[in-house]
């Protein structure tokens, strides 16, 4: 189904406009880091496959590579440090990667360079003002949560998918292990990003037919140590930890000593729960 079967935004795309904005408008107004700033610097090394081994055993790619032929072309729409688009790029014809932040195309490009992969490109930007081809295979991994105009980005993927669409997202908020610790540092609740749910309220308010394929539950992966911890938990909370903000690293610092306990290799806060990744698909 083309950009041009699509019907306009409706309600459920309409309200999931408004949990963005509000989800925005709630980190404007507490956060303390440069806005403008690329907010993955600090935590691209986590979103890049540790070995090729490693990517290749990764269960979404599994799920992912079903549905892809050798010859095929991908699109990779969010494609981060390259999670997917690096082991996809060795099993098919050609992965074009469209990625906006800085820090992740760099960790991006180093580990195509390190696997010896000469058929991935990359499109620095994002999926809204992209200029890419069409391809075969069309995915978007853990990228929607916070767009605001959805079926738009979701019609976009779909004009560029010469065969079908594959939509990568948690069953829960994806930050939803970091809700209390925002709760303890700013004392309120943090706003949750639409997810599964809202997703497919969207896809079928647009008629748009599809499959959906629960995949394993996962853990986040465990903070390295203390310091990790505490660096990470920064970006997510928006906080520099520079000028007039002692208070609230002292605070982050605090809630970190209190709530992480130790698992294996490394730590993980004592609230964390598993999420479970689904794949939403659909034909063109």
């Amino acid at each position: 189904m083309k950009l041009d079967a699509f019907p306009g935004a409706g309600p459920e795309a309409a309200k999931w406009a408004k949990t963005v904005r509000a989800e925005h408008e709630q980190t404007d107004r507490v956060r303390s880091d440069n806005p403008d700033a690329d907010h993955w610097k600090k935590l691209a090394h986590r979103f890049a496959p540790a070995t090729r081994d490693r990517a290749f055993q990764d269960e979404t790619f599994q799920a992912i590579k079903k549905y892809v032929r050798p010859d095929d072309t991908v699109l990779d729409v969010g494609a981060g440090a390259g999670r997917l688009a690096l082991p996809l790029a060795d099993i098919c014809r050609h992965v074009t990667a469209v990625e906006p932040s800085e820090a992740m195309q760099a960790r991006l490009t180093e580990q195509a360079d390190g696997w010896g992969l000469d058929n991935l490109s990359v499109v620095a930007s994002t999926w809204e003002d992209a200029e890419a081809d069409a391809a075969d295979v069309v995915i978007c991994a853990h990228v929607v949560y916070t767009v605001r105009n959805i079926s738009e980005f979701l019609g976009k993927l779909s004009q560029h998918a010469q065969r079908e669409v594959i939509v990568v997202l948690f069953e829960q908020p994806a930050m939803a292990n970091y809700f209390e610790l925002w709760k303890k540092v700013y004392g309120e609740e943090r706003i949750p990003l639409p997810s599964l749910s809202e997703l497919k309220k969207v896809l079928e308010e647009m008629h748009v037919s599809f499959d959906t394929e629960p995949l394993s539950e996962w853990q986040s992966r465990p903070f390295a140590d203390f310091d990790s911890a505490y660096e990470e938990s920064l970006a997510r909370l928006f906080i520099t930890p520079i000028g007039d903000n002692s208070g609230l690293t002292n605070k982050v610092r605090s809630v970190l000593e209190e709530t992480l306990e130790p698992v294996e290799d490394g730590l993980l806060f004592k609230w964390a729960r598993p999420h479970r990744p689904w794949l939403v698909r659909w034909s063109t």
